[in-house]
């Protein structure tokens, strides 16, 4: 293990950062193995910190961003990125709405100046806001609405997060997109969009010094806004065992285990957050894993699974499982107790050191390929920044990752595992129309 681990964090450069007088978080992991650069501009605010009744005012706004500004006209953003060699592109999160480019690295302060106007002047006409909510709406008809399995999964956050600001659904509910207004979003922008909630990271061939002598000409001159209070998203209520049963046309039989944790953030420890993380690649994730070994080629009881555990979020987070389950082994009620008993035993006993190992492994073989990317690894560093987490740990994540004892996991498992933390959506399949 050790081979695979220092040396990758030793040929890393440091991450390096200055923060301009108006609150603009500036981060540059310097990488000249190319003329290319990875330019992501955060802003930290995502579905988490819309008000009721206003869903989705973020992941519009991503829309909308570059529809327009002082310099340039609805559409020139895309066409000018594209011409100088770049792609475009923005994504909604739970905590963060980004726009991330990868281009030329002698194009990017081109890129910057775009990125800074519209944080200046975006004008959000009425003409685009009609163009791109009906955009959302299709999007939402056909992305959750239309899908059996999304539909299932919003349903199944939903419960697990209760009265969380996570259970508000980052792409807005049909409701919500309906009644949306420009007004809305033109306030939303004035609310959050401002150099002192948001953070630019770079990650590429370009020196801190001229990175530093962009920033401060073209995002310099843009005031500090003051922003709205916000809360971080816990579990205000005490928890409880949840179940419900979701039927809908062309859902597959199989079921959601969801189980609220920390995340990285609220976790009690940093170590805590790390062996939480160790727990899928234990249960679940690849073809030696427990669940895998036993519940899909020995007894046959699963079709297929999937586990996910959020550890990037500023507030508290879900670890959850997904399972199809096999219908002529087992209902998915029957499925469930399967795997709880494979949880349970994780409960009451620490894993193996070879399969630490080999969990450790798996997480770590994906960081090493994340890294290689430019724009992966600007990703790991805003995502980071959103989550109010120190970007700078992402240098000792390796080690932190390695220090993990078996013991750790087996406490973070006894822990948050429980059936008090446990929702459980069974899926299945009703009559189709």
């Amino acid at each position: 293990m050790a081979s695979l681990i220092q040396p990758t964090a030793a040929s890393a450069p440091a991450l390096q950062h200055f923060t301009l007088d108006n609150g603009l978080a500036v981060y540059l992991r310097e990488d000249h193995r190319a003329p290319l650069a990875s330019a992501q501009l955060w802003y930290h605010v995502g579905a988490s910190y819309e008000p009721p009744g206003h869903s989705g005012l973020s992941h519009l706004l991503e829309h909308l961003m570059f529809e327009g500004s002082s310099k340039l006209e609805p559409g020139e953003y895309s066409t000018l990125i594209t011409r100088i060699g770049g792609e475009p592109n923005a994504a909604t999160t739970q905590d963060a709405t980004y726009f991330p480019v990868t281009l030329p690295s002698n194009r990017l302060e081109v890129a910057l100046e775009a990125m800074a106007d519209a944080m200046a002047s975006a004008s959000f006409e009425q003409t685009a806001f009609d163009r791109e909510i009906e955009v959302v709406r299709a999007e939402r008809r056909s992305h959750v609405d239309n899908n059996a399995l999304a539909l299932a999964m919003e349903r199944a956050n939903s419960l697990a997060m209760g009265t969380s600001a996570y259970a508000t659904p980052v792409i807005g509910t049909t409701q919500d997109l309906a009644d949306m207004t420009a007004a809305a979003v033109r306030t939303w922008y004035q609310s959050w969009y401002h150099p002192n909630n948001a953070s630019l990271v770079v990650v590429g061939d370009v020196t801190l010094g001229r990175l530093r002598e962009w920033v401060e000409r073209h995002f310099g001159a843009i005031p500090a806004n003051r922003l709205p209070d916000r809360d971080t998203p816990r579990q205000s209520t005490p928890l409880q065992q949840r179940t419900q049963t979701v039927t809908l046309p062309h859902l597959r039989e199989g079921l959601i285990m969801n189980f609220n944790v920390p995340s990285l953030a609220t976790a009690s420890t940093e170590q805590e957050a790390y062996a939480l993380r160790l727990i899928p690649a234990i249960l679940t994730e690849g073809s030696s894993s427990r669940l895998s070994r036993r519940l899909l080629r020995e007894q046959e009881v699963l079709h297929a699974k999937r586990s996910q555990y959020l550890h990037h979020l500023r507030g508290d987070s879900l670890l959850t499982f997904y399972f199809f389950n096999n219908p002529l082994k087992a209902t998915p009620e029957q499925a469930m107790e399967h795997v709880w008993a494979e949880i349970d035993q994780l409960r009451q006993s620490p894993p193996s050191d070879q399969e630490l190992t080999r969990a450790k492994a798996r997480l770590l073989a994906g960081q090493v390929f994340s890294r290689d990317d430019l724009g992966e690894q600007a990703f790991a560093i805003g995502q980071q920044a959103a989550s109010g987490v120190d970007p700078h740990q992402l240098d000792r994540e390796a080690q932190s990752l390695q220090s993990v004892t078996a013991e750790a996991v087996r406490d973070a498992a006894h822990r948050y595992l429980t059936r008090e933390r446990l929702t459980v959506t069974y899926m299945t399949e009703g009559k189709r129309p």
